[in-house]
């Protein structure tokens, strides 16, 4: 053999080995990209059952019309109690209404010990229409009047 047919040799070697390593290193990249592929598709199905787990537990809690706040949350953020404290907060925030026919003005509602005193002897001066019983009314109805009373 002479130099120039083993300078010939090493080259094609060389070559040889050039292919196989770039073929090597075509199938470790092709598998990168399948495993990122697989990768963001195990995080978006996270992603997803997140989202759904986070959409039970407000819909359980009551929380009505939550779809017009999610925009302001991030799911991923509230994970076990910060979920929790959030929904105990948005019940706490619920709108009370006021039973039909209660003061709209900041009073409370219920009836004044003076008021349901008046209400019983007004009830009972009706139902037996004795002399004594109207007098017994209208008496209270005067003291009440007289020391600051409503009626």
């Amino acid at each position: 053999m002479t130099d120039e047919t083993i300078v010939q040799t090493n080259v094609e070697v060389t070559e040889e080995q050039e292919i196989e390593q770039s073929t090597e290193i075509d199938v470790l990249r092709a598998q990168v990209a399948e495993y990122e592929e697989l990768k963001a598709q195990l995080a978006e199905q996270e992603a997803t059952q997140k989202a759904e787990l986070f959409a039970q537990k407000v819909e359980q809690s009551g929380v009505k019309d939550f779809d017009k706040l999610r925009p302001f949350l991030d799911a991923a953020k509230l994970e076990g109690d910060a979920l929790d404290e959030l929904l105990g907060v948005l019940q706490g925030m619920k709108s009370k209404q006021n039973p039909i026919g209660t003061a709209t003005n900041g009073g409370s509602g219920e009836k004044t010990a003076q008021q349901i005193v008046l209400a019983d002897a007004k009830a009972i001066a009706k139902r037996t229409g004795s002399i004594e019983d109207i007098a017994a009314f209208s008496g209270l109805k005067q003291k009440i009047r007289q020391f600051g009373g409503q009626r």
